[in-house]
């Protein structure tokens, strides 16, 4: 089934801590996941990433963004679309539910802006998520360019190997 290739982990998405595993399962997690659930979820994730309740880091750049270990993202509380887009694929896998990393543009002000987010597969269907945005919801500003399991994919066509 091509959605069981979005259950696999990669050199970035995996390894995600017990520790933050544990806070996702704490809110009680019975039956199927749907969209409800799912903003639920993310509404957790997210709150590793608020100022007011951990000291923070950010990045713009495209490469520290992206090719950063979940691990790593969650001990730097590493604001940034890539960085919680990968933790994001890393949670809801582990939970086995199917998940896209897209690339992509984020065109409002700078329509050079690269962005990412993700697609989480509910029922049959895939639906896209923004970490970044206040409702996890896409704009008319979301230009989609790929999807990917890991970001790996990603680090040959930017020249980046580490």
């Amino acid at each position: 089934m091509v959605s069981d290739k979005y259950l696999k982990f990669g050199k970035y998405t995996s390894g995600c801590p017990d520790w933050f595993l544990d806070k996702i399962r704490d809110i009680g997690l019975g039956g199927l996941i749907d969209e409800s659930r799912v903003v639920d979820i993310l509404k957790v994730i997210r709150s590793e990433f608020d100022p007011k309740l951990h000291e923070i880091t950010t990045t713009r750049d495209f490469r520290a963004s992206r090719f950063i270990r979940v691990r790593d993202v969650l001990e730097r509380h590493q604001r940034s679309c890539g960085s919680m887009s990968s933790v994001v694929a890393a949670v809801f896998r582990s939970l086995g539910v199917p998940t896209k990393l897209i690339d992509g543009m984020f065109v409002r002000n700078n329509p050079n802006m690269r962005h990412s987010w993700n697609e989480i597969l509910i029922g049959e269907v895939w639906k896209p998520f923004d970490i970044t945005r206040p409702g996890f919801g896409l704009s008319e500003f979301h230009v989609r360019k790929g999807e990917h399991i890991d970001w790996e994919e990603l680090e040959d066509s930017v020249g980046f190997a580490g």
